[in-house]
């Protein structure tokens, strides 16, 4: 018998590496697409939880003939104004009192108005996280933040550690076009404020008189980031101005770190690149460049002072 010699035919270790190489390629363009689409995809999703409250504003302003109080707090004699009373209370603001018009109206129910947000009944409602008042694009959505030491009713912390309270929310009323604050960091009375959202008062959509398809209503906002604790959470003080812009100096976007960061201080903000959603107090959302001039975004804050802002 002849014997015949078979040769396999296999690749090299070049050809190999070329192979190896080529995907690698593949992979390397493909994958910026596809995380691109995937923002998209949460930058949409975004938009429509804007959109959720926004219709919940006015479906608020339709039963009570006013937009939600953007706070309903204070402390002392301070230049909040007018005065109380009473000499000091933090009850809720304005995302606690849409809960009814956002599918909530059970935690709503849960809530009692006449006590102060750090009863201990209420606050262990407050660590109830909301999904229509998140980003899903912020890695820090659903992180309980640091708020208050008070206890539930039955002597147990709100959170996992003993630092964690009041779930976090990813918006924010617009009340001031250069401090929302007064003394002792308590919000500004409607009175004072020139934004829609502010203390102790509900904003007509009659007082909106540079109309309200060129008023800022609700912004999004950032947090300190994930693990830090540090951020607004939905049931109080969930205000803002915008005094630095969008993406401002006081937020992580604009470089604070994690541990400087203070609520009180951070202004409009997001994890979307180029900017963030703001809803209007017409009830559309539109999503505005961070760089967008100072003066246009403050004048798109002020609800009565006649400015002309032109195209943004």
């Amino acid at each position: 018998m002849q014997s015949r010699s078979v040769r396999v035919r296999a690749f090299t270790l070049v050809e190999l590496l070329v192979v190896i190489a080529i995907i690698g390629i593949l992979i390397a363009l493909l994958l910026p697409a596809v995380q691109a689409a995937r923002e998209a995809a949460r930058r949409s999703n975004c938009a429509n939880n804007f959109k959720q409250v926004g219709l919940a504003a006015h479906n608020y302003h339709d039963t009570h003939r006013c937009l939600p109080s953007g706070s309903f707090a204070w402390n002392g004699a301070t230049d909040c104004a007018p005065a109380q009373s009473q000499t000091s209370f933090s009850g809720f603001g304005w995302a606690t009192l849409i809960l009814p018009f956002m599918e909530q109206g059970s935690l709503h129910d849960q809530l009692n108005f006449r006590q102060s947000a750090t009863w201990p009944a209420n606050y262990a409602v407050q660590g109830n996280v909301i999904q229509g008042y998140l980003c899903p694009s912020d890695p820090q959505g659903g992180e309980l933040i640091s708020w208050t030491s008070a206890l539930r009713p039955d002597g147990t912390n709100n959170g996992p550690t003993a630092s964690d309270d009041y779930a976090m929310v990813s918006m924010a009323g617009v009340a001031d076009s250069d401090n929302w604050v007064c003394t002792l960091n308590y919000a500004k009375h409607f009175t004072i404020a020139n934004g829609v959202m502010a203390d102790r008062r509900g904003c007509r959509l009659a007082d909106v008189l540079d109309g309200t398809s060129n008023t800022l209503m609700i912004a999004e906002v950032t947090g300190g980031g994930p693990g830090s604790y540090r951020g607004f959470v939905w049931s109080n003080f969930t205000l803002i101005d915008m005094a630095n812009g969008i993406n401002g100096p006081t937020t992580r976007q604009g470089g604070i770190s994690a541990a400087s960061y203070n609520f009180r201080l951070a202004g409009a903000a997001s994890y979307h690149p180029g900017g963030c959603h703001f809803a209007m107090a017409d009830g559309s959302v539109q999503f505005i460049s961070e760089t967008i001039e100072l003066r246009i975004v403050k004048a798109l804050t002020t609800r009565a002072a006649g400015e002309v802002t032109g195209e943004f």
